[in-house]
Formats: structure tokens, C-alpha cells, sequence
């Protein structure tokens, strides 16, 4: 799953869904290009998001550079995301996230 794009915290992302595009705007990278903790533009509630180069793109870099996550979604521990990894086929490398 290779982007030409890098996500970073405070990107405006699309999310292509149904013919519809979503907004969202990253708040937590937890895996680098794999796992972000976004927030809706519609709904201002915070998702998880699986990285998807077929349904996913850059709408604006840095739109919001300060957004804070919601801490309570990201206090799972590494396991849980490293077991993700697994799930969706992730590769090892790259896994850096954004640190708080």
C-alpha cells in the first residue's frame, strides 16, 4: 500500500466513500501511512482510520498543524495496533508514529 503522499498530523484528508467524499483531518498518526486517529469535518467526532490508497488522498497539508487528539482514543497499547498491522498486512518498517 504505497502513497505518494506522507499524512502528518493536520492534514486535511479525503475519504472517497459511496460517491460521496468525506473531510477529515488528521489529529494522530499512530502508524506512519498505516493507522491515524482523524477528525470529521461534518461531525467534528474522532475516528479511527485504516489507510486506504484507493479511497484516501490529501485534500490540504497542514490545514489544522494544532489540532489536539482525543486522548482517550489513543491510549491503547502498542499490542493492539501491532496485532492491526497483522490483520491488514502491514510490513514491520515503518512504524513510527506521533509522539505526545
Amino acid at each position: 500500500m504505497e502513497s505518494k503522499f506522507i499524512f502528518k498530523r493536520g492534514d486535511l484528508i479525503g475519504i472517497s466513500e459511496r460517491g460521496h467524499v468525506y473531510g477529515y483531518i488528521i489529529a494522530q498518526v499512530v502508524r506512519h501511512n498505516r493507522f491515524f486517529y482523524c477528525k470529521s469535518i461534518e461531525t467534528g467526532e474522532f475516528h479511527f482510520v485504516v489507510f486506504d490508497s484507493e479511497q484516501h488522498f490529501m485534500l490540504c497539508p497542514d490545514f489544522d498543524p494544532n489540532i489536539k487528539p482525543d486522548m482517550d482514543v489513543v491510549s491503547m497499547g502498542a499490542e493492539f495496533y501491532e496485532a492491526l498491522d497483522k490483520l491488514f498486512g502491514f510490513a514491520e518498517e515503518d512504524s513510527e508514529s506521533d509522539s505526545w
